[in-house]
């Protein structure tokens, strides 16, 4: 048991950059849904009491890793991200994430920060709902207990292209174990040609809606069909295919400024990603077998 970790620390360690999952052809397909209906997401966002303490007990916590590295992926609407992006507006039994989102905004329950490449999570980079949709000419009205109404019309128009996702690798000296946890995310809106992030939000806040959300589409050429999988799912267990293209500090655009030689670097990464995993599951099959 020493000799793994011993071997995990040391392959952590010696990995200065990292970077994992497939790129994927960036062609774009549209989806039949079902007429849009108001209560969807409203329904999702109903939560009981007890589904907020078991997901409040599984909330990220990084207080004890001794070795962690920011991963941030652009996760578009590629083969095996169909749930992340369709129905373009929620059925009855089927959230759009994006309105989802919205709805939370709007319902003041979660809250939204500012977009920064490397975003920081703290009360001067919140956003207020109307902050959010004035920023991206979403209609609203707001009612007497200060909520929004949204016109969805608007929300059915608009064009998201691709999530930013910030992922965070860890070796928790406290568990002994290392895990991979999504952070936050990012909607990102295609506005006359023109790609723009529009707000991030914290993965703890939005995992309990999330996992009310349930998404029967397969998740293909990453792992067998999910009759049940959830958004919370998805993400939780990486089920999305995504390009890197920061790795803590360092835009990796910046310094690889061609096609050939960013995805030579994306590729290397990816390599020691895998390595990073693998250590990750020698330790958990050794707590396993103890």
């Amino acid at each position: 048991m020493k000799y793994i970790v011993s071997l995990m620390l040391g392959g952590l360690l010696s990995a200065s950059s990292l970077f994992a999952q497939n790129s994927a052809n960036n062609a774009f397909r549209m989806m039949n849904g079902a007429p849009a209906t108001s209560s969807t997401e409203d329904m999702i966002t109903e939560i009981s009491s007890r589904e907020l303490f078991l997901m409040e007990n599984s909330m990220n916590d990084y207080s004890s890793a001794t070795w962690t590295r920011d991963i941030y992926r652009e996760v578009y609407d590629v083969e095996g991200n169909e749930s992340l992006f369709y129905p373009t507006v929620s059925t009855e039994k089927r959230a759009n994430l994006f309105s989802l989102l919205i709805n939370l905004l709007s319902d003041n329950t979660i809250a939204a920060y500012k977009f920064e490449d490397q975003p920081d999570f703290n009360d001067d980079s919140k956003y207020t709902a109307k902050e959010v949709m004035d920023q991206n000419r979403i209609g609203y009205t707001v009612n007497n207990n200060h909520t929004l109404s949204i016109k969805r019309e608007d929300l059915a128009n608009m064009q998201i292209t691709c999530y930013l996702v910030k992922e965070k690798w860890y070796y928790d000296i406290a568990t002994g174990k290392g895990d991979v946890r999504v952070e936050a995310i990012c909607p990102v809106i295609c506005d006359r040609g023109r790609e723009y992030p529009m707000f991030w939000v914290m993965f703890d806040d939005i995992s309990v809606y999330l996992a009310r959300a349930i998404s029967p589409v397969a998740v293909a050429n990453v792992t067998p069909v999910l009759s049940n999988a959830s958004f919370y799912d998805i993400f939780r267990n990486r089920y999305y295919r995504g390009c890197i293209y920061r790795v803590g500090v360092r835009d990796l655009a910046k310094y690889f400024t061609t096609p050939e030689s960013l995805t030579k670097e994306r590729k290397r990464i990816e390599s020691e990603l895998d390595f990073v995993q693998s250590r990750f599951d020698a330790v958990a099959t050794a707590h396993q077998k103890n």
